[in-house]
């Protein structure tokens, strides 16, 4: 009977109710909004950092991490391929580079690069490199041409067909120095990269390196992210410790976990800021809600209706109107933050250099995780209620008399 009651008494006066309804489910999107927009861009920085250059899980020769040099590039050996073989599905693919800085020249002019040498398929599985392809082709494995990118064909002056000549420092004190036809160039959105990069073949590169059968580092790209640490020491104990380590994204890049744990430290700050602001403007309607049934209370309590009853009705209303407001929210979140997913923001001016500055494409991403709803709407939930308490005490301490003649 309760129950009923109090399911009755949210539409004796639908405009209370829904404007109450209404501040928690205004609430439940702003929050959902808010903290969508930062998993989002937290994603963004993390995916582009595992796509662009770590991957999910490395492995090294064990000095390269300590002192990264050609001379400690690890031996690419059938140990190395079976102890990857053997964690099955849980490796979607694997993806082998041989990485240092060369001088690269034409006539002249002279520039530092960065070489890569890859395997297109594999690169483009990872990174969609060849996507980035605006003049010429892309080479395959058998090809021995160079693909560069557009910031270094434009400060070299090479157009396609031209030489560049590389010259680096190879395996073991070799001296590397090779001259490459530019085949094709490629276009990035960030500077570092557009400026700096040059492509080979994995064997040319081996060969200009003089470290054949050798890699700088073996990428492993993992079917779930989160099993990582699980997966790289499985991986481990498969291979020899005095020849090989196996670095997980997070170890390889500590100080952009360090910029991360920063930045959660500041949203959860925030958010925090946004959940008293919500939870006061939930009490404001609340108050007003009781202040206008003073005189409903005081008559259901001089006609018999007891006190532990009552302040049960009003807890049931809040409870009710609770999860109303946060199901709302949900629903009228959740297209938005889709269309936001589907369509992230373009950014221009200091905020696109600020995200350039970071190594990121200048997009504001959104992210459509289910934790985001359910903690967002959980959490508004748990402070309606609390709010909730409110009518509860008011129910206990009502002076029934002066109530009910108000």
């Amino acid at each position: 009977m309760l129950f009923i009651l109090a399911w009755r008494n949210l539409w004796r006066k639908k405009r209370r109710t829904m404007i109450t309804v209404s501040s928690i489910m205004f609430a439940v999107v702003l929050a959902i909004v808010l903290m969508s927009m930062v998993n989002g861009m937290k994603q963004q920085m993390v995916d582009s950092i595992i796509s662009n250059t770590t991957g999910h899980l490395q492995i090294q020769d064990v000095m390269y991490y300590d002192e990264p040099t050609m001379d400690h590039a690890m031996e690419y050996s059938q140990e190395v391929k079976d102890a990857a073989a053997a964690l099955g599905d849980a490796i979607l693919y694997t993806v082998p580079r041989i990485e240092g800085f060369c001088l690269a020249s034409k006539d002249i002019s002279s520039r530092g690069v960065y070489l890569m040498g890859v395997l297109p398929e594999k690169e483009d599985r990872m990174n969609e490199l060849s996507s980035r392809l605006i003049e010429g082709e892309m080479f395959s494995s058998g090809d021995d041409f160079a693909v560069i990118a557009r910031g270094v064909a434009q400060q070299l002056d090479l157009a396609l067909g031209d030489t560049i000549v590389l010259l680096g420092q190879g395996f073991q004190g070799m001296t590397a120095a090779g001259h490459f036809r530019v085949g094709g160039i490629l276009g990035f959105p960030l500077p570092d990269q557009d400026n700096t990069l040059v492509y080979l073949p994995l064997k040319e590169a081996q060969t200009f390196f003089a470290a054949p059968d050798r890699l700088i580092s073996l990428i492993l790209m993992l079917d779930d992210p989160t099993r990582s640490d699980q997966l790289a020491e499985r991986l481990q104990q498969k291979l020899d410790e005095e020849w090989y380590t196996v670095k997980t994204w997070e170890e390889l890049m500590p100080d952009k976990v360090a910029a991360f744990d920063a930045r959660d430290a500041q949203v959860r700050v925030f958010a925090w800021v946004l959940y008293i602001v919500a939870g006061f403007g939930i009490f404001g309607t609340i108050i007003t809600m009781v202040h206008e049934r003073l005189r409903e209370f005081g008559i259901l309590l001089s006609i018999g209706l007891k006190r532990s009853q009552l302040a049960l009705v009003c807890m049931l209303e809040t409870l009710f109107i609770s999860a109303i407001g946060v199901i709302a929210g949900i629903v009228a979140g959740f297209p938005i933050v889709y269309w936001f997913y589907n369509n992230p923001i373009a950014l221009s001016d200091d905020l696109a250099d600020v995200m350039i500055d970071y190594g990121l494409e200048p997009f504001m991403s959104f992210s459509i995780a289910s934790d985001i709803f359910f903690y967002q709407g959980l959490t508004i939930f748990i402070i309606a209620l609390i709010v909730g308490l409110y009518p509860v005490r008011k129910a206990f301490r009502l002076d029934m008399i002066s109530a009910a003649r108000n």
